[in-house]
């Protein structure tokens, strides 16, 4: 334990202070007003406006040395304003015998909006250390953020348990500094957005006539995310993120031993096809001590095929 339990003050010889005394209050205001506009009984409209605000925490605030888990440096900022935003959203819900549906589109500026950026050094190259750890400092800068929601779920009146649910959505995210104005990846896109990603299951759920309390639903689904070109590339923060697509298979089996409880066993293969891919917002995608690899494939990427088993019994 040998200089774990020394203590220092600034008098010290040889002590180095990393964490100075901090002391600050942040205070906004929240609200929001929404309304809901009944065409006929199958569709209504939604609108709602907001204006929220959030304080900086510990990590972007003090955060000033080597996370092992992520392979980089972080370096926070005690001098950081609390986020302020305003959001727009609009709706509409459209609910049918054999189809439901819902679209929402949503706008989003923020002041003082706090983001992750790389450190460059002087060729314009990620700053690495000694042991090639990438070193990241957290920044504010007025930010607009856009995008949609669509949900649509089919379920015939004459097929009883039939479901296939469909999502769509998608968000565009912008740092509106001047500096950054026109200069797509060098600056001018947010870290971190999601690519488009749509998904669709399909579910039959079979009530068993010889186990009146026994339910059977077999299901398959699909998820497709697009290729995310809209990244932060200044100074080599994020890179490009091709597209990729994967598939699943389950089944759950409920069985009702109290009326409206039901213990559920569950199995599901996700990665059906074991597929090698990154999620865009997968932060171990640049954990890579190697400058070259056989394969092509750096850092680690997400996992693969996995087999799950649960059982669920609620009390």
């Amino acid at each position: 334990m040998d200089g774990f339990e020394q203590k220092a003050t600034a008098n010290t010889v040889g002590a180095r202070l990393q964490f100075e005394n901090y002391r600050k209050l942040f205070q906004g205001v929240s609200g929001s007003l929404g309304t809901t506009f009944q065409i006929n009984e199958n569709i209504s409209l939604k609108a709602n406006i907001g204006r929220a605000y959030r304080s900086p925490n510990l990590t972007e605030i003090g955060s000033n040395g080597l996370d092992p888990g992520a392979h980089i440096i972080y370096l926070g900022n005690r001098n950081f304003k609390s986020e302020f935003s305003l959001q727009e959203d609009l709706g509409v819900h459209f609910s049918y015998e054999n189809i439901t549906a819902e679209a929402s589109f949503f706008n989003n500026n923020i002041q003082n909006y706090i983001y992750m950026e790389a450190v460059a050094d002087a060729q314009g190259n990620p700053l690495l250390d000694a042991q090639g750890n990438r070193t990241n400092t957290y920044k504010q800068a007025a930010a607009q953020l856009f995008g949609t929601e669509m949900f649509v779920t089919v379920h015939p009146k004459k097929w009883k348990g039939f479901q296939w649910k469909n999502t769509l959505a998608t968000v565009y995210g912008f740092n509106k500094a001047k500096i950054y104005r026109g200069k797509g990846t060098q600056g001018e896109f947010l870290p971190l957005i999601p690519p488009l990603m749509a998904t669709s299951e399909l579910l039959y759920s079979i009530r068993l006539k010889k186990l009146a309390k026994w339910t059977f639903t077999p299901k398959a689904g699909m998820e497709f995310n697009t290729e995310q070109n809209r990244f932060l590339g200044l100074n080599g923060t994020e890179t490009f993120t091709p597209q990729y697509t994967l598939f699943s298979l389950g089944a759950t089996i409920a069985f009702e031993y109290l009326d409206n409880k039901s213990i559920l066993f569950v199995f599901e293969v996700n990665n059906l096809l074991n597929k090698a891919y990154q999620s865009h917002l997968n932060r171990l995608k640049y954990f890579e001590y190697y400058q070259q690899s056989p394969d092509g494939h750096f850092g680690i990427y997400n996992m693969g095929r996995n087999l799950t088993f649960k059982v669920v019994v609620p009390f």
